[in-house]
């Protein structure tokens, strides 16, 4: 039903979304479309994604997720002014949408930035990127953050681009700017690490006016450092799914601090290695 109720709103428009809703059943129909809009967000199709939410309004106008999903691709084509009327009509809506108000503040952000492109963004990192393996991948809480205006550019899913100088790991986006440091205990073993071999990707988790959180990969191990584990933790669960069911709300932009990122374990860090060489 999913994908042929998918195809008939982008073949007819507004039309075959009403003729849908009338031919089944509503709420199936608002979730399905609703996780269609969110899968076309994390693979980057930012003009189907519009379509679908659009689709999903015409049904369900005062439907909140739908405008905030639909801001944020507008935001992602940069159709700043018509993503800035839809998060104004939320805030008509629901006066306390933080979601709303915080995209809003980035709209504002960029139109105070000359360097900003005006061009549509490409695609975010694959949902698998954020699954974590036990022991070869981790998340930080970036420091030495960059301006507001620097990180309104970059969004939850985007890859980052990590650059050793010294002693010290920084991360930039996908454009090159940089966006902040990986916190220096956890830098000076990964860059131990790369010198031996290895090999990290690095995306954007999560962002707030005074946070941005990234994941960390292991995506090529040495056989010299075969065991030798990147990210030793306390977690006992085989894998573990930062962003979960919810993933495709990355738009919710939740605050960040040092007590969400997972637990590594500083002592395995500091001995593990002696131990392992």
């Amino acid at each position: 039903m999913y994908n042929h109720t998918g195809n008939d709103i982008r073949n007819n428009g507004d039309k075959g979304a009403k003729d849908v809703a009338r031919s089944g059943n509503p709420s199936r129909l608002k979730r399905d479309l609703s996780q269609e809009a969110i899968s076309l967000a994390l693979k980057g199709e930012w003009e189907r994604a519009t379509e679908v939410n659009r689709a999903i309004l015409e049904l369900f106008e005062d439907d909140v997720d739908a405008m905030n999903r639909l801001g944020k691709a507008l935001m992602e084509l940069a159709r700043y002014d018509d993503a800035k009327k839809i998060l104004n009509r939320v805030v008509l809506v629901a006066p306390y949408n933080n979601i709303a108000k915080k995209n809003i503040a980035r709209l504002t952000d960029l139109g105070e930035s000359p360097a900003v492109a005006k061009q549509a963004r490409k695609g975010g990192s694959a949902p698998q990127f954020f699954i974590e393996e036990s022991g070869k991948s981790g998340m930080t809480v970036l420091r030495n953050m960059a301006s507001r205006q620097v990180i309104a550019r970059v969004a939850p899913s985007d890859p980052a681009n990590l650059v050793v100088e010294q002693n010290t790991i920084n991360v930039h986006g996908e454009d090159g700017d940089y966006l902040g440091q990986i916190e220096p205990k956890l830098a000076r073993r990964l860059i131990r690490l790369m010198y031996g071999g290895n090999k990290y990707d690095a995306a954007i988790v999560g962002i707030n006016e005074k946070a941005v959180s990234i994941i960390v990969r292991e995506t090529y191990r040495d056989p010299s450092l075969r065991s030798v584990c990147s990210f030793p933790t306390r977690l006992k669960e085989e894998q573990r799914i930062y962003l979960g069911d919810n993933l495709a709300r990355y738009i919710s932009e939740e605050n960040l601090d040092d007590d969400d990122e997972p637990s590594i374990d500083e002592e395995a860090m500091d001995t593990e290695w002696a131990d392992s060489e």
